[in-house]
Order: structure tokens, then sequence, then C-alpha cells
């Protein structure tokens, strides 16, 4: 069970994005959501590894190139034939890290927690399209980034990894340490749309997992 309590956290890009100051009429919108990040890594045609992992997150691996799935907990991305990203409620990553471990005893696989080298940030607005267009190179238009397909290109000059998400905004996974560049990077290129940051304190409630 996943239970929230009252200790709160500093995101990775709290400083950085501290920094912006919001335009009330903002064509893009920029939240940045903390969750825990896991490295997985397995054999996707191993039946044991499938079911230990299904086991653990009460969902099936992403098993397609380029895809995703997701419940009320977890998120996970598919990185590479034998490499997954997951994401977990933050606070939890080291339980779930452990959980997967235990249930993948014996099995050639890996659980890393990488939460202190990624941050997650989601990119909203009705200028948005406008805004991937000067960022990446990848055509993000929906025909070509669907609700749930994952890709893996550049923002800029840093590696992301995007997703699509429902509401038709976009998640991207940045390293950590181009955590300033990128909050600049996209200050400047969003000056002529108008830029709000949605939370701008950044500091979210942390969450344990109690069995």
């Amino acid at each position: 069970m996943i239970k929230c309590h009252s200790e709160t956290i500093r995101t990775p890009l709290c400083d950085a994005v501290l920094a912006i100051t919001s335009d009330t009429n903002a064509g893009i919108y920029m939240r940045e959501n903390t969750f825990g990040h896991l490295n997985l890594r397995g054999n996707p045609t191993d039946k044991a590894f499938l079911s230990s992992i299904e086991t653990v997150l009460a969902l099936n691996l992403p098993l397609i190139p380029c895809s995703s799935v997701r419940s009320d907990v977890f998120s996970v991305y598919w990185l590479g034939p034998s490499d997954w990203l997951l994401m977990v409620p933050i606070g939890t990553e080291s339980q779930v890290a452990a959980d997967l471990r235990d249930s993948l005893m014996g099995q050639h696989s890996a659980v890393v927690d990488i939460s202190s080298a990624q941050a997650l940030v989601n990119l909203s607005g009705v200028k948005l399209p406008e805004l991937l267009q000067k960022a990446i190179v990848y055509d993000c238009d929906p025909t070509h980034l669907p609700v749930g397909k994952v890709v893996q290109t550049t923002f800029a000059k840093t590696g992301v990894t995007l997703c699509r998400c429902e509401d038709g905004s976009i998640d991207l996974i940045i390293c950590r340490s181009f955590s300033d560049y990128f909050t600049l990077w996209l200050r400047d290129a969003s000056a002529e749309y108008g830029l709000a940051v949605v939370d701008a304190c950044l500091s979210r409630p942390k969450v344990s997992a109690q069995t």
C-alpha cells in the first residue's frame, strides 16, 4: 500500500524553475512531476522474468518498441529490447526496487535506482507544437507521437526521453545535470509565447510504501 505523509522534498529543478517569472498569458506551461526512477533490465523472452515483474507491479511490461504502459501507481517506458524505465511514487523507489529484486532472485536481471540522475518535466499549452519544433528534430505531431509512444531524442543540446500524455501534454525526462541548461533554454525559447510554471514552489508530499 502507498501512503502519503507530511514530509516534503525539494524537486530536482526547484532552484532553476523558481528563477522563472511566470507569464499570466502563457502559451507554454511547465510542471515538474516528481517520481522515483528505476532502470530495469532483463530478458523479454523469459516468461519467468515477465511473470516476476507482473507479480510486483500488477502490469505487463511493454514489449513493443517505443511503447509504454501505465497504471494508477506505475508507469513503464520501453527504452530498448531489454531495457525499461519504471516511474514509481516518490519515496517508494527503494521498496519497489527491493520487491523487484526479491521477485527476480536467481534470474539474469538488474534493477537500479537512478532517481538522483533524472528529472521529469511536463510541458503543455497552445504554443507547445511551435516550441517543440524549435527544440526537437523528431516530428512531434500526434500522428508521429501518439499517446503513450516513447521517443529518445534531443531537446536543444541535451538528451531527452519523450512520451505524450492522454491530455495532449508531453512528458520529458532529462538528465538532472542539465537542469539549469534546460530551464534557461526553455525560458529563452518561450519568450515569444509566454511561459508559466505550475506549482512554482515545487515541493511535493513524500510517499512511503507501507505493508
